[in-house]
């Protein structure tokens, strides 16, 4: 298992209590899925979490099969609990998608943003699409996480990564026949303490990859305190219709 994947998998259990921010973004796309007027009895859903995407969705589109992936197994096994009978779930890499084509619907919320060539990915899941269904996202965009990353810049953690695209960026991930709307999301914390352990609990690495020193951690989280304990979303939410 990767390292995104255990990540992901620790934070399975206290999933629920931390993420209204993933909650929101899975409605909106649900929203937006369903404003399309799609008849999609497959449907095939990549980092599916706890569920958020297929609680929203599922009662809208009443698929005969939905296929929920995870590569954090106490992911997929939280979404099992969760789903119909005629719900399937998988550990698999969202990066290389064990699946045959043939489905209306291929859809993942707060997922992208996390893997390594979001464009070779996004056609890896074109491909599983069938002509006249859709491919449905929802990703992170640049301008998240700026408050956090000011106070990581502060006491010198330079270009923390991962990078969000701009949206002239996901343009050209996807095809001209894709929508894509805009929301700013906004999450305020108690104190950076706060911040840091809903983080943890989210599944994010508040240090964005970087290890850092108890000193620095301290340090930044006493800025973004300072700053209001807030955390900005910039969510895209992409639907592009296969031909």
């Amino acid at each position: 298992m990767n390292r995104i994947a255990q990540r992901f998998d620790r934070a399975a259990a206290a999933y629920a209590s931390a993420t209204a921010i993933q909650r929101q973004a899975a409605a909106a796309l649900a929203d937006r899925v369903a404003s399309e007027g799609l008849i999609a009895p497959r449907v095939a859903e990549f980092g599916c979490g706890t569920g958020y995407l297929s609680g929203a969705l599922w009662p809208r589109l009443k698929p005969s099969l939905w296929v929920a992936t995870d590569l954090a197994p106490a992911m997929a096994r939280a979404t099992a609990r969760s789903l119909p009978p005629q719900g399937l779930t998988a550990v698999m890499d969202a990066a290389q998608p064990a699946l045959a084509p043939g489905f209306e619907l291929v859809c993942s919320s707060l997922t992208l943003q996390w893997l390594d060539d979001p464009a070779a990915v996004l056609a890896g899941w074109r491909a599983l699409v069938r002509p006249g269904g859709r491919l449905a996202v929802a990703t992170l965009a640049g301008g998240s996480f700026t408050e956090w990353r000011a106070a990581l810049a502060a006491v010198g953690v330079r270009d923390p990564r991962p990078h969000f695209p701009t949206l002239e960026a996901l343009r050209g991930w996807f095809g001209p026949t894709a929508s894509i709307d805009t929301l700013t999301l906004t999450e305020r914390h108690a104190d950076g303490l706060a911040f840091a352990r809903s983080a943890k609990a989210a599944g994010i690495d508040a240090g964005f990859g970087r290890p850092l020193d108890a000193g620095s951690m301290r340090r930044a989280l006493r800025l973004f305190e300072a700053g209001g304990a807030v955390t900005t979303y910039q969510v895209a939410l992409v639907v592009e219709a296969a031909r």
